[in-house]
């Protein structure tokens, strides 16, 4: 462990509601069973995945998964999970491209406390992993972008937690994933998910999403396919159902390898899936249109902050530079990853700073020093990335060389973030039971190559992604140059190589 400091700031906490505590007990009591021998550990396996919690490829230890819908965290609940690493894990967390964020090396009857823990502030681990609707993203800048049609956040909240624990949601016949995006860059990926929503705004002014459908990678990588150019609002959960409900009852449950909702699709043709998704829809009481309003749940992440902009703030300000826009040896470290890091909102005075977490690992301390820094010179929130990092939202510009130096204080001043030097990485086999390379070994070695912050304009986009197995939960088929395990035979021996992609 790394003997983090305590924390001064005290956590918050409520008190667990009597359902989910019993959930909690639930798992205990399953896992007490487990480890007796009542239960075999080939039936604990899908209750234990249910939970959010994998096995490792190490013995005897389990990695936990916590959902994070949208990537949103408050600085209270950040402490939380710090603790509960720092107490429980090894004292490093891992964010993953899914928004998540991952423990490792945790002993089995140490997981109900984490749960418990996690449950006082919030969060759980229901459901990250699974035959179930895993978490729900969305692009980390919401709110804030510039080009955005309209705010995703609180959408993919609300999908999100009408989700879980949802029946419909419970035994699927694969995984299923759900992406948000709120503008035309589709920071979220929507083409790759189970189903993919993008804002949309109608000439008449409504607004709503596209609904696409049957993406995702894997070793059979798909893209999806348009089911709505426009799903109103108030149309958007039922549309959302009928989609699950169909793959619920097609789904092919006999074969894991073709058990994804792509190839119902694949079999069906798009056409006969749409008509069935239509009398899903209507089988469920719906008859377009309905116009029964949606109910939002609310995300308090965007008021505007305490404190607020000066005019007599720092001189360094996002819009200065003392070098070459392409990262001249007269550029300062702050100037490079104010370029690199910092994000202009489309509130006037406000900026996102993006800190780069190298592979998406963070130390206890480092989770517990972000989390003040949103609380000093933000709102208390904080994002998880899609490229495994983590971003802080509502700075007033005139702060932000103070930001920068905190930062620099604890090393999560790395310039680059989200550029090609960043690059995307999987556990591999430091940890995961299916990989078949280091993926994170060759991201240290290939990390030597790219100057941090001084990689030329034409390769800002750029992207390197490395998977330890054809699963591709580092997207490697989406990257510019991806890359991902492979076993090779050898003579009498199977040796571990990469599979190059290139121009995804």
């Amino acid at each position: 462990m790394s003997h983090a400091p305590a924390s001064t700031v005290p956590i918050k906490t409520e008190p667990i509601s009597p359902d989910i505590l019993e959930e909690i007990e639930t798992f205990e009591a399953e896992a007490r069973r487990m480890v007796s021998g009542d239960v075999s550990g080939d039936l604990f396996r899908p209750f234990r995945l249910q939970y959010g919690i994998y096995g490792q490829r190490q013995a005897g230890v389990q990695m936990v998964r916590i959902k994070i819908p949208f990537g949103g965290l408050t600085a209270n609940q950040l402490r939380r999970v710090a603790e509960l690493t720092e107490q429980f894990a090894t004292g490093v967390g891992h964010v993953t491209t899914r928004q998540d964020i991952q423990l490792h090396f945790v002993e089995l009857k140490d997981v109900p406390a984490i749960m418990r823990g996690l449950a006082e502030v919030g969060l759980t681990t229901r459901e990250a992993c699974a035959n179930t609707v895993r978490n729900v993203t969305a692009c980390h800048l919401a709110g804030i972008c510039q080009g955005e049609v309209f705010d995703v956040t609180t959408y993919a909240k609300t999908v999100a937690l009408h989700l879980l624990r949802n029946p419909l949601n419970q035994s699927l016949p694969r995984k299923f994933k759900i992406a948000f995006s709120g503008c035309k860059q589709d920071c979220a990926l929507t083409p790759i998910h189970d189903i993919g929503l993008l804002a949309a705004k109608r000439t008449d002014g409504a607004i709503g999403f596209r609904m696409v459908a049957g993406g995702g990678l894997g070793s059979a990588p798909r893209i999806a396919q348009v089911l709505r150019e426009f799903t109103p609002m108030d149309e958007l959960i039922p549309s959302i159902e009928a989609v699950i409900r169909v793959f619920d009852t097609l789904g092919n449950r006999k074969n894991r390898t073709k058990a994804r909702m792509k190839f119902v699709i694949e079999k069906l043709g798009f056409a006969e899936f749409k008509r069935r998704w239509e009398e899903a829809y209507v089988s469920m009481g719906h008859a377009r249109p309905t116009h029964e309003p949606i109910k939002l749940l609310p995300y308090p992440d965007e008021p505007v902050p305490l404190i607020m902009p000066t005019s007599n703030g720092s001189k360094k300000t996002v819009a200065q530079t003392n070098g070459s826009v392409n990262g001249a040896p007269t550029e300062t470290p702050f100037e490079m990853w104010r370029r690199t890091n910092v994000v202009r909102q489309k509130q006037e005075g406000y900026v996102a700073a993006v800190t780069k977490l190298f592979m998406g690992d963070l130390t206890t301390e480092q989770m517990l020093h972000i989390a003040d820094l949103a609380d000093r010179y933000s709102n208390g929130n904080i994002r998880t990335t899609i490229n495994q990092n983590m971003i802080i939202r509502w700075i007033p510009e005139s702060r932000i060389a103070d930001l920068y130096d905190d930062l620099a204080s604890q090393g999560l001043a790395d310039p680059g973030a989200e550029l090609v030097e960043d690059i995307i990485a999987c556990p591999g086999t430091d940890t995961c039971g299916l990989g078949i390379t280091s993926s994170k070994g060759l991201a240290r070695a290939l990390a030597e190559v790219f100057p941090a912050g001084r990689v030329p304009e034409d390769l800002k986009d750029v992207t390197v992604k490395i998977s330890g197995c054809h699963n591709s939960c580092a997207q490697h088929h989406i990257a510019t140059i991806g890359l991902h395990g492979v076993g090779k035979r050898i003579g009498e021996h199977v040796a571990p190589f990469y599979e190059l992609h290139l121009g995804g």
